[in-house]
């Protein structure tokens, strides 16, 4: 994870576009090393890859080096103020995730000042994709080439309870088609209800969702419902200013 996060620094004070070489210059990695690493960053969303210039640059998914880029604005602060205003008039502790292999890793929470409900759900702690919100939202970006063998991967996982968890998984998938998002009630903690929405940002390659969840007793499905209608707004609203701000500094 240091070195993960060593060659996200590597792009600080740099170009905007970075190639591996480029960035074993920078980092004195071995070349297979940075290698691995972008690949995998880009499959967590924090690098995005241009096959025309064969080169990575930081993606939306980079939250604490949005400001890095050259002349570029932070990503996550941009957003900040519309999603701290969404936790606070909902009364929500709300999470952006990122797909991490065969996980979310959330990358960013906010947490309501107008309510002392909270959750322990911080940056870097990683959800599982069955059985949450947060992950049936994530699942529900990817392309079928790129979801069907994580599923079976999922599957492989969670021999035992992967009966019911492709039921609720399948039927997540229908009610994000259907309304935008998904709900989850006492399946990460029983005591714990979720609702979350796939962030289906065209202008970059980054697989994210955003959730709002808490106690089942200040979020009774009725109240999961009515999050769920306002949270897809914005999530669109979300997209729409990281589209901005990529267009800000991707032509550089």
């Amino acid at each position: 994870m240091s070195r993960g996060l060593n060659l996200l620094v590597a792009f600080i004070d740099a170009p905007v576009w970075l190639s591996n070489s480029d960035l074993v210059e920078k980092t004195s990695f071995p070349a297979p090393t940075v290698a691995r690493l972008t690949r995998s960053l880009a499959d967590m969303g924090l690098l995005h890859y241009s096959t025309k210039r064969r080169r990575y640059r930081l993606a939306a998914g980079v939250m604490q080096l949005g400001g890095s880029a050259e002349g570029g604005v932070g990503l996550i602060e941009s957003v900040r103020p519309l999603i701290q205003q969404f936790a606070d008039q909902h009364l929500v502790h709300v999470s952006l995730a990122a797909l991490d292999g065969a996980g979310a890793r959330i990358v960013e929470v906010f947490h309501s000042s107008s309510t002392l409900v909270t959750l322990r759900l911080e940056s870097g702690y990683v959800l599982p994709l069955a059985g949450t919100a947060t992950g049936h939202a994530l699942l529900s970006c990817l392309p079928i080439e790129r979801r069907e063998p994580l599923i079976g991967e999922l599957a492989l996982r969670h021999p035992h309870a992967w009966p019911a968890l492709r039921k609720a998984m399948m039927a997540a998938f229908e009610e994000v088609k259907r309304n935008g998002y998904t709900r989850s009630m006492g399946s990460w903690y029983t005591d714990i209800n979720a609702v979350a929405a796939p962030l289906h940002c065209p202008h970059h390659d980054a697989i994210m969702s955003i959730a709002c969840s808490g106690p089942a007793q200040h979020l009774p499905p009725e109240r999961l419902e009515e999050v769920g209608h306002a949270l897809v707004p914005l999530a669109e609203a979300l997209c729409s200013r990281a589209a901005e701000e990529l267009h800000t500094y991707a032509g550089h």
